[in-house]
């Protein structure tokens, strides 16, 4: 009998300490081919430190795979070639997908057009935004259905418990995080929360309604 598809999703603030627990788990797995999906784009010395960062605490033998947009043309190949995947993150693989969408919005257009654009993004931006995720979504959880025996872990930032940010793109970053969040939550065996380093896990003392 072929064993089940096991996902884990790890939620937490920034600094919050969510990567290295997912990083552990993936050490301590004895799941022979082990695989790291990065989604970080560089676009500073500051974002270059913090995946400097990360590369080093990787072991050598990780398969790493760096995906800068949608899942859909990648997933299958990566879940054929691999046992077990930490997909880290979340978080800006939605960035991704937002910045592409703006992009291509603002093609061909005035440079002032593009920063004018991140607080005009409107209610039928953001359904646009939101079906193309999870159809995206949608995908890669239907790859991962076709398959037996692999372990996903997943990492992404809780957004929603600040204030409400003062532009539109922020807002609509936040939502679509959030919209993430829960569609991942929902199919995840396991969903844990990182506070200051410390780890607990939370879907099986939620409530369901």
């Amino acid at each position: 009998m072929a064993m089940k598809n096991k996902m884990i999703l790890i939620l937490g603030g920034s600094r919050s300490g969510k990567s290295e627990f997912a990083e552990k788990l993936m050490q301590r797995s004895t799941k022979k081919r082990k695989a790291y999906i990065a989604t970080s784009p560089i676009y500073d010395d500051e974002m270059k430190y913090r995946v400097i960062l990360h590369q080093k605490r990787r072991p050598s033998d990780w398969m790493t795979y760096e995906i800068m947009g949608e899942m859909r043309e990648q997933i299958s190949d990566i879940l054929d070639k691999t046992d077990i995947i930490l997909f880290d993150c979340i978080t800006m693989y939605v960035n991704n997908i937002l910045m592409k969408y703006i992009g291509d919005k603002t093609q061909d257009k005035p440079d002032s057009y593009e920063m004018k654009v991140f607080d005009t993004l409107n209610l039928d931006d953001l359904d646009v935004l939101t079906k193309a995720l999870q159809k995206d979504l949608d995908f890669m959880f239907d790859a991962i259905d076709q398959r037996t025996e692999k372990d996903i872990i997943f990492v992404s930032d809780e957004l929603g418990m600040g204030i409400v940010p003062a532009n539109t793109m922020s807002r609509t970053y936040r939502d679509l995080v959030g919209f993430a969040n829960q569609y991942i939550a929902k199919k995840s065996d396991a969903v844990y929360f990182s506070v200051a380093g410390i780890v607990t896990e939370i879907k099986s003392r939620g409530v369901e309604w």
